[in-house]
């Protein structure tokens, strides 16, 4: 009786331990959208030091459930240094971004509806709960593997450009930051 009671009490741990190892290994739960369904366009940030154009291939989160998935359970070899994930929001709003089931340090242009760069946050780490702020609201927010922004010079007062949607309309001079 105790051996079948041990066996079984075995089982049920095995199989619990099977049920939430994939979860601490990284792996996507159930439900998550693989990377390569999210919707893709081509984005440049444009720097008022070098005057230079740094284009991007982007996944576009846009929707609740991609916007709040983004650039989860991805590892770091997924992403290659010229990629960026772009999460759109319409009306502007104070956007809060964590790092919570991401795998990879991060880089976060935050962008206003001018397409004028207005908060960076380098080397965002990872599985950090930490609230990242964009301070004012914003209308995107770019992710790039972090170190980009320093190797690029990206800064406060750059532009980013939606160069498949045509975005920003305007052609407006971004502010320098005070």
């Amino acid at each position: 009786m105790a051996a079948r009671l041990s066996s079984r009490l075995a089982a049920r741990l095995l199989f619990a331990l099977c049920a939430v190892l994939p979860l601490t290994l990284g792996a996507a739960p159930t439900g998550t959208v693989p990377l390569s369904a999210f919707p893709r366009e081509r984005i440049a940030v444009e720097t008022r030091a070098s005057f230079r154009r740094h284009l991007f291939d982007a996944w576009r989160a846009e929707t609740p459930q991609t916007r709040e998935q983004g650039f989860m359970f991805v590892e770091e070899r997924e992403v290659r240094p010229d990629q960026a994930m772009i999460f759109i929001y319409d009306p502007p709003q104070y956007v809060g971004m964590w790092m919570r089931n991401t795998l990879l340090p991060l880089d976060m242009l935050f962008v206003d509806q001018r397409g004028c760069v207005v908060t960076i946050k380098q080397n965002a780490k990872p599985g950090s709960l930490a609230t990242i702020g964009s301070r004012v609201p914003v209308v995107l927010v770019v992710e790039l593997k972090a170190g980009t922004v320093a190797a690029q010079g990206i800064a406060v007062g750059d532009r980013v450009l939606r160069l498949d949607a045509g975005w920003p309309a305007d052609d407006v001079a971004c502010a320098a930051p005070r």
